[in-house]
């Protein structure tokens, strides 16, 4: 067996791969036993390791052993083997001529490996043609060949493209874990303690945060306007303004700060997620009553809502800011 237990109830099915170990064991054991299917599915939260998944998946197909010395294992990791394709989106979407790319690449026979494997990122962003396309070089599939397709969930996938593929489901780690390994990459305590909670145990996205100072500063303005608009001492509209460019960034903030508002409200002991500027955060719970608390949190449902649905992002933050501005 190549997989073992390493302490604090963390489970590797080998270096690279964290978490989802009974999905990780599932589908190596399917391609140790030649059970595997012809398209896999791996859906979850982005940054929770899919893309990670499939390299791992694509070099176990390509040597069993994944050795890491072998001629097709030293070809993959050099990106080179004529054997693997990997496909991400151009600009916000998946086109036609990429799932033609697929089909093109996979009707010929392999020429190191024993199958040939493309790889399709973020497939959530497949056009309707290009999701038709592709559809039926599943129905068919070249043999031997596999084709792994990532996306956030499959709920946004065509069901007849779900309906083919070997479904496996990426969760995100325990905080507690993701902790643990932003301290082991030298992230200061404080970090790491907002950023296991605020990236949802998705690691991938807590790395990322972790090296974005434009985050770090944004976070910093964000609580700031919102400290300011609820003292009266600052125009909700120009806050609206400056935040509308990035909304879905400064709505994971601002829900945040007020879950943690409302928790501090209810239970004074409560530890929150904006821990490390929790003077700040007092005086917005101070500044803000427990009923107005609630209806910015609702709020806060309403604007994700409205901006899935494709509605202006500075009109969503108007309403919003002006509901913290109001007595």
């Amino acid at each position: 067996m190549f997989w073992m237990w390493r302490g604090l109830n963390k489970f590797e099915v080998f270096p690279g791969i964290l978490g989802n170990e009974r999905e990780a064991q599932t589908l190596f054991q399917a391609i140790d036993n030649q059970e595997i299917a012809h398209t896999l599915l791996f859906t979850g939260p982005a940054g929770c390791g899919k893309k990670t998944l499939a390299e791992k998946a694509t070099q176990k197909l390509f040597c069993q052993d994944m050795c890491g010395e072998c001629k097709n294992c030293k070809m993959l990791a050099r990106g080179i083997h004529p054997d693997f394709l990997l496909i991400v989106p151009e600009g916000d979407s998946l086109k036609l001529e990429q799932a033609r790319q697929v089909k093109a690449f996979l009707s010929t026979p392999p020429n190191t490996a024993t199958s040939k494997v493309a790889v399709l990122d973020n497939c959530q962003q497949l056009t309707i043609e290009a999701a038709n396309s592709l559809l039926k070089i599943l129905e068919e599939p070249p043999s031997p060949s596999v084709c792994i397709l990532t996306a956030d969930s499959a709920d946004k996938l065509l069901p007849t493209l779900v309906s083919r593929s070997q479904v496996y489901h990426l969760t995100p780690l325990p905080p507690f874990i993701v902790n643990k390994e932003l301290i082991a990459r030298n992230a200061p305590a404080e970090r790491a303690e907002f950023l296991a909670e605020f990236a949802g145990g998705v690691l991938g996205k807590a790395l990322t945060l972790l090296e974005d100072q434009e985050f770090w500063q944004l976070r910093k303005n964000v609580v700031r306007e919102i400290q300011e608009v609820f003292g009266r001492n600052r125009d909700p509209l120009l806050s609206a303004e400056n935040w509308h460019g990035m909304p879905e960034r400064i709505l994971d903030i601002t829900e945040y700060w007020l879950r943690d508002m409302l928790m501090l409200q209810t239970i004074p002991a409560f530890a929150p997620v904006n821990r490390d500027l929790r003077p700040e955060l007092e005086a917005c719970t101070r500044a803000c009553p427990l009923d107005k608390t609630i209806v910015l949190l609702d709020e806060c449902v309403q604007a994700r809502e409205r901006l899935a649905s494709r509605c202006n992002a500075r009109l969503v933050f108007d309403s919003l800011l002006l509901k913290m501005w109001e007595v």
